[in-house]
């Protein structure tokens, strides 16, 4: 069996995605083939996730990464050479491991009878987040999508859909069952890690050791919320050992910030700046040296990574009590959700969770939430159709995520609406 993952882009977490995939893949009786950007080698992703398992898969690297300025040109083109690949490399089955928009290009390329893959060819696809979800309910708008949504995923011909949000699942569950039959709820997989100490987390991520840390790792941009939380901390009368941990690459929005408003913080050693690409290893030692965990995502659909992390590595978060974060801060008992665009309830939220972050305790809850989203689990997953279709047993049995919910704690409002 021919296995092809199709995954042009190599920016961001997408090579992660692919180096699972490949991991899941070890051992199978498979030829596995990656079909991505020319000179992949060149981004820094390819280094740090790839590199080291070149050996195990063949390479297609004639698969441009399209302009993603231009959202439906850039879906539109991606599943054009998605159609390219299939009629090239030949496969049996195919994954792609960042379906969101590609996937409902490849369903309006088979309408206008575009080329296509050939019909014999099975897909898998994943989906990081779904919009329509998170529109208010009983909208107009929220319906028209859901119908065209639904419809797009229908006609593409894929079947079976991934996705890691939860809220996702159970909304098409309860609203698209023709959609649902083909719906897998997987995990977001975080490495299981060896206990490292806040003291020695800082020494060698060259922090300074005294102190209390707020920390937070990713892409630094308004979309994540980090210019609000730099303003909650300067108003958050915290002590002047107290210091903030902003790590990752920063926009141009953030970087005025800092080098205005929040200058003086800066240059005291109170807000720390690390610019550039966060590896697994630095993304593991900031947690790790942190009292606090904040993802304060001011637009966010889907699941969140760096939450799951904190909750693996038992670090208290503050986060939006919207959508998948709130609800999962609340139901897994991880930390403080509130309303973030509100300046002074962050701000108070900041001073009490890094009060209390001492004596935090995860909730038994979050062991099983923690144990779905490990990699051994995903790999099940990843792995399970292409295993049916080669007639192997899984080695072991999935952890599903109805038995993560046997032990969650009750919401606060009781159970949302579809």
């Amino acid at each position: 069996m021919h296995v092809v993952i199709y995954e042009p882009c190599p920016r961001g977490h997408r090579y992660t995605y692919v180096k699972r995939i490949v991991n899941a893949m070890q051992g199978l009786p498979i030829k596995l083939t990656l079909a991505t950007t020319p000179n992949p080698q060149e981004h820094e992703t390819w280094r740090h996730q790839l590199e080291p398992l070149k050996d195990s898969f063949a390479l297609a690297d004639n698969y441009k990464e399209e302009d993603p300025t231009g959202k439906f040109s850039f879906a539109w083109r991606t599943a054009a050479g998605f159609a390219r690949a299939c009629r090239e490399l030949k496969p049996d089955h195919v994954i792609i491991p960042s379906g969101d928009g590609v996937v409902e290009m490849i369903a309006a390329r088979r309408l206008l009878l575009q080329p296509s893959r050939p019909a014999s060819v099975e897909t898998e696809a994943m989906f990081m987040g779904v919009s329509w979800v998170y529109i208010n309910r009983g909208t107009f708008r929220r319906w028209a999508k859901r119908r065209a949504w639904a419809f797009a995923l229908g006609a593409s011909g894929i079947r079976t859909f991934h996705f890691i949000d939860p809220l996702v699942v159970r909304s098409i569950k309860a609203l698209t069952p023709g959609i649902a039959a083909r719906t897998v709820l997987v995990p977001d997989p975080v490495e299981a890690l060896p206990e490292v100490s806040r003291a020695e987390a800082r020494t060698r991520l060259g922090i300074e050791e005294s102190g209390r840390l707020i920390a937070c790792v990713g892409r630094m941009d308004e979309r994540k919320g980090i210019d609000l939380l730099i303003r909650a901390f300067m108003k958050a009368s915290l002590a002047s050992t107290d210091r903030l941990l902003l790590m990752g690459t920063f926009m141009p929005e953030i970087k005025a910030i800092l080098a205005g408003e929040a200058k003086p913080l800066v240059d005291s050693g109170r807000i720390v700046v690390v610019d550039g690409y966060v590896s697994d290893e630095q993304l593991a030692l900031a947690i790790a040296a942190a009292d606090l965990v904040a993802v304060t995502y001011r637009r966010h659909l889907g699941s969140a990574s760096i939450l799951i992390r904190a909750a693996a590595q038992k670090r208290p978060v503050v986060t939006s009590d919207r959508g998948f974060l709130g609800e999962t801060c609340a139901r897994f008992g991880l930390g403080t959700a509130c309303h973030i665009r509100d300046i002074d309830t962050l701000a108070a939220a900041l001073r009490t969770s890094l009060e209390n972050s001492h004596g935090f305790t995860p909730s038994p809850a979050a062991a099983r939430f923690v144990e779905f989203h490990s990699v051994a689990n995903a790999q099940l997953y990843w792995a399970r159709r292409v295993r049916e279709r080669l007639g192997l047993a899984a080695p072991t049995a999935l952890r599903t995520w109805d038995s993560v919910l046997e032990t969650a704690l009750p919401l606060p409002g009781g159970e949302p609406a579809a």
